[in-house]
């Protein structure tokens, strides 16, 4: 139903703006993070509408993004409380833009573009105007695009609203859509849109996903890998409530990526839940656990940062060299540089990675022959006009021809505007083959602590996955492993025991289903109200109740699933009793049909 529209649709910035660097305090007044439910609701269904009009048009689904959100909720409710009646516009009353407010809200892809009301309108009927004027069309269908943000805002003293909508794409994120962002479903077989990840010849970008696997368990412990595709159907778990689905994804090279989504399968939607399950989110630091640091003192860390001989930077300056197909190289090629003609040089850079932060090189490398006591190859980093090395590779410092081995180096890429290039360089000096595979760059060596907490250069962790290699801090280094982020959790089913009985009619006792999630765990179950018996077996908990010492009432308990390792979470399930003076049978009468 269309509500009171206080100015017509807006013009809209077509293109991305450059994003300022605020601070959201800057943004004060309202806290978009305490938004009322029935606002959620509205910017929920407006993102399914718009999804909605973008598949009728043949354009790939939005992921609902909470920063680009809350940078549009209170946009809106500054154009409501802090400007005259008949406001239309973008720019805030701090004389700011849209890039600016996502930016100081905390979305740190691309974004700029966005589509606005000047008044309350319902969700479907927002979608509906907005396609009707070219350039809001234009936002709402661009397919550069792969997340959105909407603000809904309206005062209850005169019904006065407002309604912004924001468009993002972040590299580092390639979503998964359920059904077009629907808030619920009837069906448990969904439509699942995988967005590919972007192909970035930066040292800290991405690579397209090359397979994935999916499931509802975040540790994918039933899911097999399979090539990747952008749509494909998923089919539900049976029990009605929240359903979660995960897609990991794998690039050539081997690199991770995790990403979720959630709809409700069921007709009751648990409006209170929406705000927490359903918009996609960052976040600056991730949580590690259980590392096994193999009998060393140190941890590195990297999101897959690599520089690879197939990017478009690798050059080949003098010398001879070739780049080659190779099964055992990170990818499956590398380049190689051979005798004649003097030494061979190459080199590969970037301008883009993390700048004034100590990382570590790690270069791999193979050589044909590793008889030589006499420099066969050298590696040197460039950081900002610093040079870290040059690092002589002697034939005999390889343990055995034609297998790759890494060398390390430490540097740092500083922040240099007169020379803003971080570069590799990779000579062969020798009479041998030498083979560049790939730099992996991981951070400095941190102590290894359990859980560990990583604040993520750049701040923007969005389910990549973690190498990490294990040191002395000097030159004994573990191969690359990748971490589990994902703690061990016990489940029950039901989540929570709800029984009557009376006196004279205890009731019967009861089966509680234990789910062990990411691997197996040592448990026990207590219960902290003596009227309740438990029995644990390997998967359950069956659960006797003991009413004689009760009064009529209503009484409740808590059985807890304590795990014997602290840092697995434990399961808690809420238990209630209603004990009434009698219980009634109630018979339904049968009913004959004469055919």
């Amino acid at each position: 139903m269309r509500g009171a529209v206080v100015c017509g649709l807006l013009l809209v910035f077509a293109g991305w703006l450059a994003a300022s660097p605020l601070h959201a305090n800057v943004y004060g007044g309202y806290d978009p993070a305490q938004h009322p439910a029935e606002r959620v609701l509205e910017e929920a269904l407006t993102v399914y509408w718009g999804n909605v009009a973008r598949e009728q048009n043949g354009v790939a689904p939005l992921r609902w993004n909470r920063q680009l959100t809350y940078a549009s909720r209170w946009f809106s409710w500054d154009s409501t409380e802090n400007r005259p009646s008949g406001f239309c516009g973008h720019q805030d009353t701090l004389g700011t833009w849209p890039s600016d407010r996502t930016r100081a809200f905390g979305y740190l892809g691309r974004s700029g573009a966005e589509n606005a009301f000047c008044g309350y309108l319902a969700p479907k009927d927002a979608i509906d105007g907005w396609m009707e004027s070219p350039g809001h069309r234009a936002n709402l269908l661009d397919p550069n695009s792969r997340e959105v943000g909407i603000g809904y805002y309206r005062r209850d003293s005169d019904g006065r609203g407002y309604i912004a909508q924001n468009f993002g794409v972040d590299p580092a994120f390639a979503p998964v859509i359920v059904a077009n962002e629907a808030l619920t479903t009837t069906s448990p077989t969904v439509p699942l849109y995988i967005y590919q990840s972007e192909e970035e010849q930066s040292f800290a970008g991405s690579s397209p996903a090359t397979a994935m696997m999916i499931g509802e368990d975040i540790c994918f412990g039933d899911a097999t890998w399979q090539p990747f595709a952008s749509q494909v159907s998923w089919t539900l778990s049976e029990r009605p409530g929240w359903k979660t689905v995960y897609v990991k994804t794998r690039d050539r090279f081997g690199r991770t990526r995790v990403v979720s989504d959630t709809i409700y399968l069921g007709a009751s939607l648990p409006l209170a839940e929406l705000e927490r399950m359903g918009p996609a989110s960052r976040s600056a630091t991730v949580t590690i656990l259980a590392l096994d640091s193999r009998g060393l003192p140190y941890v590195e860390l990297s999101l897959g940062w690599l520089a690879d001989d197939t990017f478009d930077s690798f050059t080949l300056w003098w010398g001879n060299g070739e780049r080659v197909n190779d099964p055992d190289a990170l990818g499956g090629t590398a380049y190689r540089l051979f005798p004649g003609d003097g030494e061979s040089f190459a080199w590969v850079y970037d301008t883009a990675f993390y700048k004034n932060v100590p990382m570590v090189a790690y270069v791999r490398l193979k050589v044909n022959d590793n008889t030589s006591p006499e420099e066969v190859a050298r590696f040197e980093v460039s950081g900002g006009g610093v040079t870290y090395g040059p690092l002589s590779i002697r034939g005999t410092d390889f343990d055995a021809p034609n297998v790759y081995q890494e060398f390390r180096l430490p540097f740092v890429f500083h922040d240099n505007a007169d020379d803003p290039f971080l570069i590799f360089k990779f000579w062969r000096s020798g009479t041998a083959d030498v083979y560049v595979d790939a730099v992996s760059i991981f951070t400095a060596p941190q102590p290894v602590t359990t859980p560990f907490v990583w604040r993520v250069p750049g701040g923007n962790y969005r389910g990549q996955g973690i190498w990490a290699r294990f040191s002395d801090g000097a030159t004994t280094f573990t191969e690359i492993v990748e971490l589990p982020t994902t703690r061990p959790a016990l489940n029950a089913l039901p989540e929570r025991v709800t029984v009557m009985a009376s006196p004279g009619q205890p009731p019967r006792p009861f089966r509680l289903a234990v789910v062990e999630k990411c691997g197996p765990i040592a448990w026990r179950a207590e219960a902290n109200q003596s009227w309740l018996q438990l029995t644990a077996g390997p998967t359950y908990v069956d659960i006797a109740f003991d009413i004689a010492a009760l009064s009529p009432g209503t009484h409740t308990a808590v059985i807890s699933l304590i795990p014997e390792d602290s840092s697995t979470m434990a399961a808690k399930v809420p238990v209630t009793l209603f004990l009434v003076e009698e219980l009634f049978r109630v018979y339904q009468p049968v009913v004959i049909s004469a055919r």
